[in-house]
């Protein structure tokens, strides 16, 4: 298949809605640790939708943009928040909020764009409906031949994407999201040895998606959009 505007628009599409939940998912951490007692992430500027305020090449860029166009789910990461626990008025509770803040806020999006696809499913009919499929099974080239692609590709792809980095994010493999809560349940010793395997998390991460493991992860967000593709056409 020739790289033409049916590929590269599309993966541009899902490079920006990425960057947009990297994005709301780093300031979510930010705007729950200073409501929490910690105005650290505020005072560095980190609060914020902007996505230069949390860009990390590697993370932000790279990986989203080459996943984006390979045809792989697409994922990726920005550069930590900075949280200073020993600001937060209850340590213990505050940091696992803290923590858990990143995934729900790019939850909320993934339900905000499955709103926007059943009211837009509801309003243009059944052939919104097979454009929405297509669109979710990455048949771009069909789904393109609908007037209403930009619209409904938009709404299923900030679904998926989002819906997918919540998922991602929640992995149990620091510093992810999902690693940071396995240290929280673990006893001291244990939690020391397993967090040593942080500065390896994102290689670990990068070793699972090219074993195509993370497609594992795909499979709870394609059945929650399939299912509301079908009640709403």
């Amino acid at each position: 298949m020739s790289m033409n505007s049916n590929i590269i628009l599309p993966a541009l599409m899902q490079f920006l809605i990425v960057l947009l939940g990297i994005s709301f998912h780093e300031a979510a951490h930010g705007w729950t640790a200073m409501r929490c007692g910690d105005a650290t992430a505020w005072e560095a500027g980190r609060v914020s939708l902007n996505p230069m305020r949390h860009l990390d090449i590697f993370g932000s860029v790279l990986v989203p943009a080459v996943l984006a166009f390979s045809g792989g789910p697409v994922f990726g990461w920005g550069r930590p928040t900075p949280v200073r626990v020993d600001r937060l008025a209850n340590p213990q509770k505050d940091h696992l909020l803290v923590t858990l803040a990143g995934p729900l806020s790019n939850l909320l999006l993934a339900a905000i764009g499955l709103v926007f696809l059943a009211v837009s499913l509801g309003v243009l009919g059944t052939g919104a409906a097979e454009t929405a499929t297509s669109s979710l099974i990455r048949d771009f080239d069909k789904a393109a031949l609908s007037p209403s692609f930009p619209l409904i590709f938009t709404c299923v792809q900030f679904a998926f994407l989002n819906g997918f980095l919540a998922l991602f994010n929640l992995l149990p493999i620091p510093p992810l999201d999902g690693g940071q809560l396995v240290l929280h349940l673990l006893p001291p010793e244990w939690a020391a040895r397993y967090s040593a395997l942080r500065p390896y998390g994102f290689m670990i991460v990068l070793g699972l998606a090219i074993l195509n493991v993370l497609v594992v992860l795909v499979v709870p967000v394609y059945i929650v959009i399939a299912l509301v593709i079908s009640v709403s056409s």
